[in-house]
């Protein structure tokens, strides 16, 4: 066996308008790891990130409530706004939206969104 490094998971960065979008997988290094190396390549941060999260998993399991705090308060510096999915899970996605408020939104199948 060989663990991944998922070193081929990639990110999207689109930019127009004057506006950055972020689109990411799974997000399977970490949200937050993508979005340091966003600022690390653009010198700051995005103004929309879409993505899972990857704080869920099949058999039913999520990140602990202390760690999806956390990232909820990191992405709240982050000035951007979320829209996450699938692999965020329901549970964690209800949890950032108590941390996070309007800068978080679920995106589900046949969702559109305006930037």
């Amino acid at each position: 066996m060989i663990d991944d490094t998922f070193a081929h998971e990639q990110n999207l960065i689109i930019e127009e308008d004057g506006k950055t979008l972020l689109v990411t997988g799974c997000a399977h290094n970490g949200i937050i790891n993508i979005l340091e190396h966003f600022q690390k390549i653009k010198g700051r941060m995005p103004d929309y990130v879409i993505g899972g999260f990857h704080l869920s998993s099949r058999s039913g399991g999520n990140e602990d409530s202390d760690m999806i705090d956390r990232i909820g308060k990191y992405l709240m510096a982050t000035k951007a706004k979320f829209y996450t999915c699938h692999c965020t899970g329901i549970e964690a996605y209800e949890r950032l939206k108590s941390v996070m408020g309007d800068n978080i939104d679920y995106l589900s199948t046949g969702s559109e969104i305006t930037i």
